[in-house]
This record gives C-alpha cells, structure tokens and sequence, in this order.
C-alpha cells in the first residue's frame, strides 16, 4: 500500500467552551452563526444517561418544549466524544443544556455534575 499525505484544512475549531456544571438550564454559549467541531461529553459521576439537547439560539428556548438541533449522549458512568468532520452549523447562536431525557420533552437533570466540551468556529 502507496502512504499518501496531503494538508487539512486548519483549524478545525478556533474555540473551546467548557461548562463544569452542565445541567437542565439553559446555557446560551455562543451569539452569532458557526459550527459545532466536537462535543465532549463526561457523565462519570451519574448512574443513569445524560443527553445533552444543543439548539440554534440566543434566547428563548425552553427546556422540554423547543426542539433541539442536535442531541449527544453519554451512557451511565461514561464520558463520550462526538467529532462532526463536517461540523454542526447554527445560525443564530449556540445553546446547551443537559438531561435525563431523550427527544424534545424532558427538563430533568442528571443529578451530579457533568462536564461539557464544545470546540466550535
């Protein structure tokens, strides 16, 4: 097999937004449009699944109610990283929150503190 190296485009991401406490309130953590690169999810100090529910906005959603963009999950006990080659494009802003809920319903938090990794540009 012929090795082949050729330049990527750089950089995936020019921030990192870290939330040490992510729970079921809403986060507004970016204003303005860009994309998500990756999510990292640590959800090591709850027993049950945590899904963090990512919508396009600066204000205004409701937890349960407003539709997420997107929704990553990290298992009981476990930490995940979702990277999006492409990236996650939002409009209007970046906002978070976490829950014990998959889909649009659920305002439950997990209990115990989750941390949250977003590298976005």
């Amino acid at each position: 097999m012929a090795v082949n190296a050729k330049p990527v485009p750089s950089p995936l991401a020019t921030t990192q937004t870290t939330d040490s406490d992510a729970d079921e309130v809403i986060q507004y953590a970016v204003a303005g449009a860009g994309n998500v690169a990756s999510v990292y999810v640590d959800n090591t100090n709850n027993g049950a699944r945590s899904f963090v529910k990512v919508y396009d906005a600066t204000s205004g959603v409701t937890v349960g109610t407003t539709a997420p963009l997107a929704i990553f999950m990290a298992p009981a006990s476990a930490a995940r990283m979702y990277t999006i080659p492409l990236g996650l494009a939002f409009g209007t802003g970046l906002a978070y929150a976490v829950v014990t809920t998959a889909g649009t319903g659920g305002t439950t938090g997990p209990g115990s503190t989750v941390t949250l990794r977003f590298l976005t540009n």
